[in-house]
Order: C-alpha cells, then sequence, then structure tokens
C-alpha cells in the first residue's frame, strides 16, 4: 500500500497555507494513484488470507498474551489463546466455509475470512452461538465507509445496535447497563469487532490510527441491542424493511463519544425532545452543517414513555421536531461556518441563519435501550465519510 505523507497540521491554519500543502503535494499524489505498483518482493510476502498460520509457542497463558501483545495481534486486554481445537469449536456456529472471504478491511486491507472472525471471537471469550451476529457486524465493516474512522484524529468507533431472535438466543444486553460491564454477549462481541478493525485491518495508534486521545469505545466496541419491548414506535429493523422475525445487526460505522442527555424534569414530551434537540447541537462534533450523515438518539425506556404517552405517535413527527430544534445559528458554528457548505437550495450561509446539523430529519435515527433512569443518549458520527447507519442479516451467517 502506498501513502503521501502531507505535514501536520492541517487544521487551524489559514486557507492559503491548507492550499500550499496541497499544491506540494498534487505530483505525488497522481504519481501514487495512477503509477504505483507493488515490488515483486512485496507481492511475494503477501501470505495467503486462509489457512491462518499455526504457531507452535511453550509458556504460560502470560507468557502467550505477551507474545501476542508484542507482535501486535492483541490490543492490551487479555487474550484466550486461540488454539486450533478452539477456532473449530467456535466454527461450528456458521454454516459458511472457513475460507470464504467477506471482504477487505481498512486501512491496511487486510482480508477477513470467516476462519480469521473465528480466532478472534475465541480470543475476545465469544461463544459459539453468537458468530452471526459478529459476521454480520464484519461484513457492515468491510464497507470503504469504515475507511475514515480507522484513520482520523477523531476517537471515533463502530457502534453496533441487534434486533430481532437472535438477541434473546445469544444473551445481548438491552436493558439495565446495556453498554456497561457484566454484559458477556456485548462485551466480548465489542473486543472481537475491534481486534479485527486493529489487527487485520491495522487501525492501531499511532500508525495509521491517528487518534487524538481516544476512549474505551476504541478498545471494545459499543455493542446493545434495542429494548424492542419499550419501544412503543416499532423496532429499528422493522423501520430499517425488515420482518419482525429477522435478526439484523445495525453498524454504525464511525459513532463518535456518546453524549448523555440527562433530563430528570421534562413532564411534556415536547419539552423533553427541546432538551435532546439542545444535546444534539453542541459545536465540536463533526456532524454540523446539513451533514449528510446518520446520527443516533438512543431513548431510554422512560424517556420514550414519556413522549409516547403525550401524543407522540409518529418517529417523522419527532425527527422533524429534532431537525428543526437542533439547528445552530451560523455565527456560532466553528470559524463561523467556515467549512460550511450547504445545499445549493440553501444559497450562501451567514449571520442570522439557522443551520441544522443534518441535511434532513430522515437522517436522525431513534432507538430505545436500556433500564431505569431517565438518561438518553446522543451519538454523533464521523460526518460525511461515514453517511448511513448499515444493516445486515445475522440469519444469513447462521
Amino acid at each position: 500500500m502506498a501513502r503521501v505523507v502531507v505535514p501536520h497540521p492541517m487544521g487551524m491554519i489559514k486557507p492559503d497555507e491548507i492550499r500550499a500543502k496541497a499544491d506540494a503535494a498534487f505530483a505525488e499524489i497522481l504519481n501514487v494513484a495512477t503509477g504505483w505498483q507493488p515490488s515483486a518482493a512485496q507481492v511475494a510476502a503477501a501470505a495467503p488470507p486462509y489457512p491462518a498460520p499455526v504457531i507452535r509457542f511453550t509458556g504460560t497463558d502470560e507468557d502467550v498474551n505477551e507474545l501476542f501483545f508484542r507482535n501486535g495481534w492483541s490490543v492490551g486486554l487479555p487474550i484466550i489463546p486461540p488454539t486450533p481445537e478452539r477456532v473449530q469449536a467456535m466454527l461450528k456456529g456458521t454454516s459458511h466455509r472457513p475460507d470464504e472471504v467477506i471482504g477487505m478491511m481498512t486501512p491496511r486491507m487486510g482480508a477477513v475470512t470467516v476462519e480469521l472472525v473465528a480466532v478472534h471471537a475465541v480470543m475476545a471469550g465469544c461463544k459459539p452461538d453468537q458468530m452471526p451476529v459478529l459476521l454480520a457486524a464484519v461484513e457492515a465493516l468491510v464497507d470503504p465507509s469504515y475507511r475514515g474512522p480507522t484513520t482520523t484524529t477523531n476517537p471515533t468507533a463502530p457502534l453496533v445496535v441487534v434486533n430481532g431472535p437472535i438477541v434473546d438466543e445469544v444473551g445481548i444486553a438491552y436493558g439495565q447497563g446495556a453498554a456497561g460491564p457484566s454484559q458477556q454477549a456485548n462485551v466480548c462481541l465489542g473486543h472481537a469487532i475491534n481486534l479485527i478493525g486493529d489487527v487485520i485491518g491495522g487501525s492501531r495508534p499511532p500508525e495509521p490510527d491517528k487518534t487524538t486521545l481516544g476512549w474505551p469505545g476504541n478498545t471494545v466496541a459499543m455493542v446493545i441491542a434495542e429494548n424492542e419491548q419499550a419501544n412503543p414506535w416499532g423496532p429499528l429493523h422493522v423501520e430499517r424493511g425488515f420482518n419482525p422475525g429477522d435478526s439484523i445487526v445495525t453498524v454504525m460505522t464511525g459513532a463518535e463519544i456518546p453524549a448523555n442527555i440527562n433530563d430528570h424534569n421534562s413532564i411534556t414530551g415536547e419539552d423533553l425532545l427541546r432538551v435532546i434537540a439542545h444535546s444534539m447541537d453542541r459545536a465540536g462534533q463533526n456532524t454540523r452543517c446539513f451533514s449528510d450523515s446518520d446520527v443516533l438518539v438512543i431513548l431510554s425506556p422512560e424517556h420514550a414513555a414519556t413522549i409516547f404517552s403525550d401524543g407522540w405517535k409518529s418517529k417523522d413527527e419527532m425527527r422533524r421536531f429534532l431537525w428543526e430544534n437542533s439547528k445552530v445559528p451560523f455565527e456560532a458554528m466553528p470559524g463561523a461556518g467556515a467549512i460550511c457548505k450547504p445545499p445549493r437550495w440553501f444559497g450562501s450561509p451567514g449571520p442570522g441563519d439557522m443551520i441544522p446539523i443534518v441535511s434532513s430529519p430522515e437522517r436522525i435515527q431513534l432507538i430505545v435501550s436500556g433500564g431505569a433512569g431517565k438518561h438518553s443518549v446522543y451519538v454523533s458520527s464521523f460526518g460525511a465519510q461515514t453517511p448511513r447507519l448499515i444493516s445486515v442479516s445475522a440469519d444469513k451467517w447462521r
């Protein structure tokens, strides 16, 4: 893989400085894009993705963990050694052949086989019946939209929502503390997802993952199920065109750090929705100024009940309200909206204009998850490079 290095920084500098850096790099970018070929040595060194190599090693579990971490095969959390016997047992969780290539994982473009997914599932402590969920999540993550989140300075991470019968079949939590500790399926799946991204995809700080600080979601991805019983509007997967009995995995490939929405005071649905809207209009998020990406509002069951019981029977009605009331004054945007590029119908933005964070109400996705308590969550996305949630059937990976 070829790379062109543009000197840091690219942000917080004047437009003419940005232009100068782009002009200086253009010739090399053109050469790499049109003329680069891997050397014969690089081609010869490229190992086939299947079968995975077997390493013979004698030592304690501590020694194995040290070996894996030192070689970049783990990310710092303890792992279960993926012996051939354990990998074969994990593969019983799917009918698919171990040599099947699911896709190429960015940014290193490593080939992801069903066997390699099983290897990392073993390492993360997953169970065989969880394989269809993991395989569906991986299918979503080999989408090209995952490229940007794997190398950015922004602390993005995958966020996974599971719907349908497989939720209870494999024990994915959707109630109290669903995104927290002590949820075996959620945590192990989240660990496996990031292992696959970091090891097969090569997305590790400081190279090529350039996240400024990072957050725990970069190590264990957030995996939750929707609390379908507490969702009075109907579940996410049905809204996206699937049948209620389908088992569906929906992935936000570049989720920013979730923002808590604490509201113990609102009595009406409108007041609560207004609080949510003003939790969505923060200046420092990537999703701003007509972004064509999806954002996610995770309503707690109590907040959902308050809104629904007050007459808000339509998600579309809620989306429209949130879209209108999360608009930001142009002059309050970073750099006075220097990077704001609205659609043509809007014209040139200026002082006094109210700018929506996303291009349309349809970009605001609403689910219900969690247990008792008056806290919901807003999740912004990486922005234009991660435009949509991706939904994949887990049933086809059984």
